[in-house]
């Protein structure tokens, strides 16, 4: 169809037409001044709620810098200087770099450490995955004692010990094969694969219609804290005294940062290590974001409730299968674990000495952490994009005590001075992990508490909730974290304790006695059996209500 000229364009003025007169002119007369509304301001609340996030978010800030920005930055100072001993270093400029380039034994400790963290990032992210899946589909009943079994085995960190323990069960035993570098996955397998196994839960739990993407992400984010945990391996290498032709990267940072025998090599070799974890962190707190992780706590658990006979059959036996496996290198030291030394040490005391100082630290690093994820994760003060202030922290997401070690011995040592002997707490004033782990759970509880005002409870109500389900993970979290300070080899033997925690393990081996092994100091049973009797407590109670979810809120 051919249109008239004119079509589209302003009708004619022509007077004869009275219906022309009610057409608008062209061009259009601009609208009245109160046509449209103008634009509303950001509410007051959402005000008040950035204000007090960004102040709250200070504290973790005012932490980090502390215990991480600092020591960093006096590390590359460490870096840049050459000699030996207190009161003879001299500024050598990028010499140390070359140094360590030229010699390649940060390369060849790396390169040791592929094999046995490519086995760690294979139990925790692959085996501990599949297991869960196999269980999640189980029923209830299986559920409940897989939870329970790996809870257990999830608290059995004590590094030092369980490394005494193997070498002298291959002693007793008589093995014709050499130990390894690859025992060491092996032997904290039951930390690996319990935590991948119960994150992976939690994520099939909260998963719904993204079940296989929510999964991919905490199984991603795993590999990741893995592989960082791997390049900072350290308590084997300095017990066992393996591999001997090459120095792990954090035995090499040890060697030369006690008694100030090679600072400056120590710094050279830590700012490069602290770079490859810089990467990882930020990887790592990119993926988290990007995938809009939360933990949400359900009043009830999430699961399926329906139990399949074949399914149920089948995760019980591969359970089985993972547990004998994983008890196989835990049974020297479960056997031993009530040993003493000879002499024995006074227990109480020893307790006193190596739990102590690292529950200062644990108290100041946890409320750090909470107040930060609370501030990003329930206040939100850049709204949905508040996750990536992450980003700030990530880079010493992964950062063990290793890569600082300089710079956290002089700050407790005398001016001058490479050596100390007492118990001084972990230099760790924020658990960054802790941080973005507490968000994702704040994130989770504001939404549904938000959710419940909306549908018309009252707000203190709703509040309540919300620290009803945070207060457990805060318990769960502590443990966890006094765990790690206290198991902190790098930092006890920096700080040598008279033989006590860590270092007792050390003795024990050089002085090895079968029947006194001193295994008891490495976790005592006075803190063992609460410790196993309070993650039990959890794993029925509390753990089955925690759900993890990815994407949109």
């Amino acid at each position: 169809m051919v249109l008239p000229p004119g079509t589209g364009a302003p009708p004619p003025d022509d007077p004869t037409l009275t219906f022309q007169r009610v057409q608008p002119r062209w061009p259009l007369p601009p609208p009245p001044a109160n046509q449209f509304p103008p634009p509303q301001v950001q509410p007051r609340s959402d005000a008040a709620r950035a204000v007090g996030g960004f102040a709250l978010l200070a504290v973790p800030v005012v932490a980090l810098v502390l215990a991480y920005v600092l020591p960093t930055v006096r590390t590359v100072e460490f870096s840049r200087l050459q000699g030996f001993l207190s009161g003879d270093l001299a500024d050598a400029g990028g010499a140390n770099y070359d140094r360590v380039l030229a010699e390649g034994e940060l390369w060849d400790g790396v390169l040791r450490l592929i094999g046995p963290t490519g086995l760690l990032v294979l139990g925790g992210a692959v085996i501990a995955p599949f297991l869960a899946l196999l269980v999640h589909q189980a029923g209830p009943a299986v559920r409940a004692v897989s939870r329970v079994a790996w809870v257990l085995a999830a608290i059995t960190f004590t590094p030092a010990a369980l490394t005494v323990a193997w070498l002298v069960e291959r002693v007793v035993s008589e093995r014709e094969s050499e130990a390894s570098l690859y025992d060491w996955p092996l032997l904290i397998s039951g930390v690996v694969i319990g935590t991948g196994f119960l994150v992976s839960l939690a994520a099939l739990r909260g998963g719904d219609g993204k079940r296989a993407g929510t999964l991919a992400t905490t199984a991603s984010l795993t590999a990741i804290a893995l592989a960082a945990a791997g390049l900072q391996t350290f308590a084997y290498g300095l017990i066992s005294g393996l591999p001997e032709d090459a120095r792990l990267p954090v035995h090499q940072i040890y060697d030369g940062v006690r008694a100030g025998m090679d600072v400056g090599y120590a710094g050279a070799v830590s700012v490069l290590l602290l770079g490859v974890l810089a990467v990882l962190g930020l990887g790592a707190a990119v993926l988290f974001a990007a995938a809009r992780l939360r933990i949400d706590v359900d009043p009830a658990p999430a699961e399926p409730s329906k139990t399949r006979a074949g399914a149920a059959v089948l995760a019980f036996a591969v359970l089985v299968l993972a547990l004998a496996a994983v008890g196989y290198f835990l049974l020297p030291w479960i056997t031993r674990a009530g040993e003493v030394s000879e002499p024995a040490q006074d227990l109480w005391f020893t307790i006193r000495r190596t739990w102590g100082p690292p529950l200062v630290t644990t108290g100041v690093a946890l409320t750090a952490a909470a107040a930060g994820g609370f501030a990003i994760g329930a206040l939100r003060p850049l709204g949905d994009r508040s996750r990536w202030l992450l980003l700030l922290f990530a880079p010493w997401l992964f950062t063990g005590t290793g890569p600082l070690a300089a710079a956290h011995l002089e700050a407790v040592a005398g001016e001058g001075e490479w050596v100390v002997i007492g118990s001084f707490p972990p230099r760790a004033w924020i658990a960054v992990p802790l941080l973005f782990l507490f968000t994702a759970l704040c994130w989770g509880l504001e939404d549904r508490r938000r959710a419940l005002v909306a549908e018309g409870a009252a707000r203190g109500a709703a509040n309540g909730r919300f620290l009803a389900a945070a207060l457990p993970f805060a318990l769960l979290a502590a443990l966890a974290l006094l765990l790690v300070h206290v198991q902190d080899l790098v930092w006890n033997q920096l700080t040598y304790q008279d033989m006590f925690s860590a270092g007792v393990m050390v003795y024990a081996l050089e002085n090895l006695d079968f029947e006194h092994t001193g295994l008891t100091y490495g976790f005592p049973l006075p803190i063992l059996i609460p410790y196993a009797l309070t993650a039990v407590a959890l794993a029925i109670w509390y753990l089955p209500r925690l759900a993890v979810r990815t994407g949109r809120d």
